[in-house]
């Protein structure tokens, strides 16, 4: 969250046209993305599932919570009440908060998922702070700042947050875009007294291992990355492996197309340059600005996640009440009070009902797929980065799924996202018959709205 809201089947060359697509400005040929049908397995772990705030006590309804099967939730309260709030300006605000975050967590311990703890919000630096806040360490003076960090760790205590695992810590939001513009050595000198302090009550010694994430950034780590070449020198000089995140995490919300397999694949060894380690794992708990918010970007973004193999949280681009609510606008909420369904829901949906073995995938230039194998059936996600044109998805190995068929059934089905609107649910456009050649079939599809989303289901 920032400051500022921010066709059809051929066996080659068969083409029919979609009905009900939209235009866009940009046309290109073709794109090509590759299922490994020999290359299927396990369960699917549903890494991009996650959504930023979206609940408020009980809205939406917990049903919409299950029917998504949400399993990630950051939470801390923020612009649940105006400023001056949080702990810094008064119990009473941090309550409130804490209450909003303790509400959170239940939720999601109803569904078997994972809560992140925003440190930030519960202090009440939540991106809406005047000039008149008062820093943590302003001055020198951590009083404050390290009064706070012990009493969530005794309310964590008293509300019975310390299944392990279950919760995380996060120290802050965004620090490098959202730390009142103070020296950097400030905030790295909260990062190390603040996961000193969570370590000592719930670290991995602990039989109540409460993961710390962090740092948080709004930019990518990198080399060129002056704030985080600061950071894990700090960590690096003060404490090491001892201070540094359990989880690494960052934003990807920045230019198009925020992809997030590039600064994931080079973290390990950039970490590894300062003595550090990966942790437990990597986390972008915030992924995708406004206009990536369509189907189409949808299941790209789903589809590099099953790749990378590692928990994202949608972004939220809401304000004000609405800002906890509506699932991160997933859903429309109406004047009556009840709630619609948009075409990102549907694609949501879609993913979670998604039954069988994860299947490995290579990503075109613009489109990506994630997909599952099952006996005489696979069916294959499909998104892009809104590229129009024409999309090709080559299932390979077609023998490890349906033996020595000569041809099989594909379904093209169509997640429209219809100008942000209503969408109750997703259409089979088309059933073509595929011949295979050389353990091989191509669906091909010609898409004029590239804010929309398709699957490809094979099935004899």
């Amino acid at each position: 969250m920032k400051s500022n809201p921010k066709t059809l089947l051929v066996a080659v060359a068969t083409a029919i046209a979609v009905a009900g697509a939209s235009p866009v400005a940009v046309k290109r040929a073709s794109d090509t993305t590759v299922v490994h049908l020999n290359q299927c397995s396990g369960s699917p772990q549903h890494f991009a599932q996650g959504v930023l705030y979206g609940v408020n006590g009980t809205s939406p309804p917990q049903s919409y919570v299950t029917d998504l099967g949400i399993n990630y939730l950051s939470e801390g309260g923020a612009q649940i009440d105006a400023q001056p709030a949080g702990y810094a300006a008064s119990m009473a605000s941090y309550q409130r908060r804490f209450n909003q975050l303790l509400g959170g967590y239940q939720r999601m311990r109803a569904v078997g998922g994972v809560t992140i703890a925003k440190m930030a919000d519960l202090y009440g630096a939540d991106e809406t702070t005047d000039s008149s806040f008062v820093w943590p360490g302003d001055n020198g003076d951590w009083t404050k700042w390290d009064a706070f960090v012990q009493q969530l760790i005794s309310d964590i205590k008293a509300n019975g947050m310390t299944a392990a695992y279950v919760l995380q810590l996060e120290p802050w939001n965004e620090p490098d875009i959202n730390f009142g513009g103070r020296p950097q050595s400030q905030f790295n000198e909260l990062w190390r007294r603040t996961t000193v302090a969570l370590r000592s009550a719930f670290g991995p010694n602990t039989s109540s291992y409460l993961p710390i994430v962090g740092p948080s950034t709004a930019g990518n780590p990198g080399y060129n990355n002056d704030w985080w070449n600061s950071w894990l020198s700090s960590i690096q000089s003060n404490g090491g492996t001892s201070v540094q995140p359990d989880v690494y995490n960052w934003h990807m919300e920045g230019g198009l197309p925020n992809d997030p397999i590039p600064p994931a694949q080079a973290l390990p060894a950039y970490v590894r340059n300062y003595g550090l380690t990966t942790g437990i794992g990597i986390q972008n708990n915030e992924f995708g600005v406004r206009e990536q918010q369509v189907p189409g970007w949808a299941a790209w973004f789903h589809a590099r996640y099953e790749r990378l193999k590692f928990n994202a949280l949608r972004g939220n681009w809401a304000r004000g009440a609405a800002l906890l609510d509506s699932l991160a606008d997933l859903l429309i909420k109406n004047s009556d009070g009840s709630y619609s369904e948009t075409g990102e829901y549907q694609v949501y949906k879609f993913y979670k009902l998604m039954a069988g073995a994860p299947c490995n995938t290579d990503s075109g230039s613009s489109i990506d797929s994630y997909a599952v194998g099952a006996t005489n059936n696979v069916t294959a996600l499909v998104g892009s980065e809104n590229f129009s044109g024409t999309w090709n998805v080559n299932f390979q190995n077609v023998d490890s799924y349906f033996g020595s068929a000569t041809q099989v059934k594909a379904d093209l089905i169509y997640l429209p996202y219809s100008n942000g609107g209503v969408v109750n649910g997703w259409t089979t456009s088309s059933t073509k018959t595929l011949a295979v050649s050389n353990n091989a079939v191509t669906a091909s599809f010609s898409v004029a709205n590239g804010q929309d989303a398709y699957a490809v289901r094979l099935h004899i």
